[in-house]
C-alpha cells in the first residue's frame, strides 16, 4: 500500500478507536498509535506534551471530562511529504455534549463543536509529532459569551462543498501540483502588499472572486467573496499589523506545505511575526507589542481558482502576547 494512503488510514483508524473508547481504554488506544516519545504541541491555553502519559493527562482527559460523549468528525484528511517527514493534515470538529466546565468555560448541557486543525508526522505507523489548533474562542461564543466584536459570521466551519475532503481516493500528481502552485503563488501575492493599497496584492488572480468562502476562527468569522474577505478580515488585519512578515520555512521542523488533489495545507508554529501598531482588529487598540502567530490553513481549488479556505489561528496565544487574558475576560463577563 502507498505510504501516504496508509498513513491517512492510520489517522482515520486512530480517530475511530478514540471515538469508541472510554477512560479505561483510552491509554491503550494512545499506545497503539503514538510513539512513546511523541511530542504534541497544542494551541493555548494548552502546551507542549512529551510522551503518551503527558498527552493524555494534559489534553485528552480534559476533553473527555468536559464532553464525555465526545466524537472526532474530520472533514479534510490529506497527506504528503514535508521535508523528510511523512505527514497527515486534518480539519474537522470535536463534537460532544458539554456537561462539565472546560478551561473555566461554563458547561451548557448542550452539544458543542470544537473546531480543530491538526498535523501529524508519522513513522513506522506511529505518530511522532502532532500539532493541534483548537477554536477555543468559538466554544466560548457557543457558551454565550462574545468577547470580541467579530466582523464575519460566527459559526463552525462547514465541510468542503464537494464533500471529498477525506482523500482516500485516487488523485493525480498533476492536479496536486496545480493546487500547490496556485496556493503558493497566492501566498507570494500576499507578500507583495505595498503598505498602502490592498490592490497591490492583486488577489483576484487567485480566487473565485464572487464565490470564494473564507472560514476564519472565532473572533473573526466567515466571509463570502473577495470583497467580503477584504472588508471583514484582510483590511482590519493589515491595518493592525502593517509590517507583518513570515518566517523562513523549515519543513523538517514546525512547517508544513503540501498539496493533494484539489486540497492544500500550509502551516507554521509560528509562521508570522510583526508588531501591533494599528487599531480595529478584534476591536483592539494598538498595543505596540511585537508578536508571532501560529496559523494552519487549508484550501480547496476549483479549476484555476481557490474557492474555499479554512483558517485557524492560535488566537489565545496572540492575545496573550498583547497582555490580554481571554479567561480573565470570560470571568469578568460571567460576573
Amino acid at each position: 500500500m502507498d505510504i501516504n494512503l496508509k498513513n491517512k488510514e492510520t489517522i482515520l483508524q486512530f480517530f475511530q478507536e478514540l471515538n469508541k473508547s472510554d477512560k479505561n481504554s483510552q491509554k491503550e488506544v494512545l499506545q497503539n498509535y503514538l510513539h512513546q516519545k511523541s511530542v504534541a504541541n497544542i494551541s493555548k491555553p494548552f502546551d507542549e506534551y512529551v510522551g503518551i502519559g503527558d498527552f493524555k493527562t494534559g489534553f485528552v482527559d480534559s476533553l473527555f471530562d468536559a464532553f464525555p460523549d465526545i466524537e472526532i468528525q474530520p472533514y479534510i484528511v490529506m497527506g504528503g511529504k514535508s521535508g523528510d517527514n511523512n505527514c497527515v493534515c486534518v480539519a474537522g470538529n470535536f463534537i460532544g455534549t458539554f456537561l462539565n466546565d472546560w478551561l473555566t468555560i461554563p458547561a451548557t448541557q448542550q452539544p458543542a463543536y470544537i473546531r480543530f486543525h491538526a498535523t501529524f508526522f508519522i513513522s513506522n505507523n506511529k505518530i511522532t509529532r502532532a500539532w493541534y489548533f483548537l477554536d477555543i474562542l468559538d466554544v466560548i461564543r457557543q457558551a454565550g459569551y462574545d468577547l470580541f466584536p467579530s466582523k464575519g459570521l460566527q459559526q463552525p466551519a462547514p465541510n468542503p462543498m464537494t464533500g471529498n475532503g477525506i482523500i482516500t481516493y485516487n488523485i493525480t500528481k498533476s492536479e496536486s501540483l496545480k493546487s500547490y502552485n496556485l496556493t503558493n503563488a497566492m501566498i507570494d501575492g500576499l507578500l507583495e502588499f505595498d503598505g498602502q493599497s490592498i490592490d497591490s496584492m492583486a488577489q483576484e488572480r487567485f480566487w473565485d472572486v464572487e464565490n470564494m468562502m473564507w472560514y476564519g476562527p472565532g473572533g473573526i468569522g466567515t466571509t463570502k467573496g473577495l470583497k467580503g474577505f477584504q472588508n471583514n478580515h484582510q483590511i482590519p488585519f493589515l491595518k493592525a499589523f502593517p509590517d507583518r512578515g513570515v518566517f523562513k520555512e523549515n519543513e523538517s521542523t514546525n512547517f508544513v506545505n503540501i498539496a493533494e488533489g484539489n486540497f492544500t495545507c500550509h502551516f507554521g508554529y509560528p509562521i508570522m511575526n510583526g508588531k501591533h501598531t494599528g487599531d480595529g482588529w478584534l476591536g483592539l487598540k494598538p498595543t505596540n507589542k511585537s508578536f508571532t502567530m501560529r496559523v494552519m490553513d487549508f484550501w480547496r481549488r476549483d479549476g484555476d481558482k481557490l474557492r474555499e479556505n479554512w483558517v485557524m489561528i492560535d488566537m489565545i496565544d496572540v492575545l496573550e502576547q498583547f497582555n490580554i487574558d481571554v479567561f480573565q475576560l470570560l470571568k469578568t463577563n460571567k460576573n
